[in-house]
């Protein structure tokens, strides 16, 4: 009886002692994170936390450490590891750890940290202290505070945020950082700061990109006073332009841009008037053409097609305002301008521009544009060979000799045909087309997207979002269109986009940085906010 009692104690005593350094309890991290004997030793016990042994249960004892702590730089990491841990109740203990009037720059980093953390809480709780850190002497706090509040998309902000974004004594990339999260909170007073941040620029600096993308995500109330500022009926904003050195072109441009975006059709009249503008400057006219085709061929707008047509035709049209025209005509998907820009075709003297102009025949012609299509394409040899002469070293596509020129100007000739060869065998079966988003040739695929967007269609939807990051640049930029026109057109489609918005937050989340999808991803940003919207 003696030794089972003997053995019974020597048990409980090997199980109280495993459970005193049982790495998954707080009580073990408590005595470890107390029982260090320098600043190293904390900051160690800490990361190992984090690495291996944290759990919600830690999450009281951290709160009590933070509070306890005297190091500056324990805190901090004690403060990120509360932000990873993602709960509510960390809000309070966070704030009570903020150093109000940092004097140093592990303070600093400390007040950053804790902003950064009651940011990936996701509680409205944590707003008051986040407007408060706003007001902390130190830019990245202020920053970390911006971007917390942002996506808490917490309308509290609002306020502080706008009057951030209209101080023209701001830096710069506080002033950028204001503009982005007004726009993900969406709160339509802020339309009038982010109108005029579009045209704006400080020490070189423009605030176009974020305050454009910040009026598309708040919509209709957007569009509601940029349509007065395209046709020029804002006096008070064109007044405010004069005394800061805005230009009407700026204006005008800009605000096209955002109303194409937008597809706000209360636009058209304006936009048609802009393709013919009233200015004898060359330059102001490009600007205004190629701003108010994109806007148009974004709307998809039927009465510009006539327009955009003359403008390519017409042999003292600059380059860049065909390309955009053809874009237009491309995405509107009218045949009815594509004789006339067939005939201009054996007329254009300059390589890329008939190459555009293939591209737009091949995008909307069919089968019966494939005879007048070969005559107007059939001398293309001999018009890069005599193009080459005296461009051998300055013109890229010469520089490796006039017959490597020739050779990949016809095979680029062929792979535009691809497209009509294309549509005289699906025509109009959509299912067909459908298919064709896996053609091995890019300039198919690119043709395949716009006939599935343009079909209002529902069942094809999937089509489309299995193939949003197609590696080929135009045509996953068509890709991003199509899905963009279905989703807008049907209701069934945009219902079914609902459960892709995770996959594109993690697709631009992951293409963040690559060079090569940078400006189309702007494309698949916008949609992403159209699908969330709804």
């Amino acid at each position: 009886m003696r030794s089972l009692f003997a053995v019974a104690g020597l048990s409980l005593m090997l199980v109280l002692g495993g459970c005193k350094d049982d790495p998954t309890t707080p009580e073990y991290w408590t005595k470890r994170i107390e029982g260090a004997k320098g600043k190293k030793e904390k900051l160690k016990a800490i990361e190992d936390l984090r690495q291996k042994f944290m759990s919600p249960a830690m999450v009281p004892m951290l709160h009590e450490r933070l509070k306890a702590e005297k190091s500056i730089e324990v805190k901090r990491d004690l403060a990120r590891l509360l932000g990873e841990a993602k709960s509510e109740s960390s809000v309070e203990a966070l704030a009570d750890a903020v150093v109000w009037s940092p004097a140093d720059t592990d303070e600093k980093a400390l007040d950053k940290e804790i902003a950064n953390s009651l940011g990936n809480l996701g509680s409205a709780k944590a707003v008051p202290t986040l407007v408060k850190l706003l007001n902390v002497k130190d830019n990245y706090t202020v920053l970390a505070a911006i971007d917390a509040l942002g996506d808490l998309r917490a309308p509290e902000g609002f306020d502080a945020l706008n009057g951030i974004a209209s101080d023209d004594t701001q830096e710069t990339f506080v002033t950028k950082k204001a503009i982005i999260a007004l726009g993900n909170i969406g709160d339509k007073r802020a339309v009038p700061t982010l109108v005029k941040a579009m045209f704006k620029e400080r020490k070189g600096v423009s605030f176009y990109l974020e305050s454009s993308f910040a009026l598309y995500q708040i919509g209709t109330p957007a569009a509601d006073a940029l349509v007065p500022v395209l046709d020029g009926s804002d006096k008070e904003l064109y007044a405010w332009a004069a005394k800061n050195n805005v230009k009407d072109v700026a204006l005008q441009a800009k605000s096209a841009q955002v109303l194409g975006d937008l597809h706000d059709m209360r636009a058209e009249k304006a936009l048609l008037g802009m393709l013919n503008p009233k200015t004898e400057y060359d330059d102001i006219r490009a600007i205004l053409q190629g701003r108010a085709a994109d806007a148009l061929g974004r709307m998809r707008s039927k009465a510009a097609v006539k327009p955009l047509a003359a403008l390519v035709t017409d042999a003292k049209t600059d380059a860049g305002v065909v390309r955009e025209c053809i874009y237009a005509l491309v995405r509107i998907g009218n045949p009815e301008g594509v004789p006339a820009i067939i005939t201009f075709l054996g007329k254009a003297p300059y390589w890329d521009a008939r190459d555009e102009i293939m591209r737009g025949i091949t995008m909307m012609g069919t089968e019966k544009d494939i005879p007048a299509f070969d005559k107007a394409t059939a001398e293309e040899a001999k018009k890069t060979e005599t193009g080459c002469k005296g461009e051998e070293e300055s013109h890229p596509d010469c520089k490796n000799g006039v017959e490597a020129a020739v050779k990949r100007h016809v095979d680029r000739v062929a792979q535009h045909k691809a497209r009509l060869l294309a549509s005289g065998e699906c025509k109009t079966d959509i299912a067909c087309w459908a298919k064709k988003l896996d053609d091995p040739n890019d300039t198919v695929r690119e043709r395949a997207a716009a006939e599935v967007g343009r079909c209002n269609k529902a069942e094809f939807a999937p089509e489309l979002f299995k193939r949003l990051k197609d590696q080929n640049v135009d045509a996953r930029l068509s890709i991003i269109q199509a899905t963009d026109w279905l989703v807008n057109d049907n209701p069934e489609a945009m219902k079914a986009a609902q459960a892709i918005i995770p996959d594109l937050q993690k697709q631009l989340a992951e293409e963040k940085g690559k060079t090569d999808f940078v400006k189309i991803n702007e494309d698949l940003r916008r949609l992403l906010v159209r699908i969330q919207r709804g």
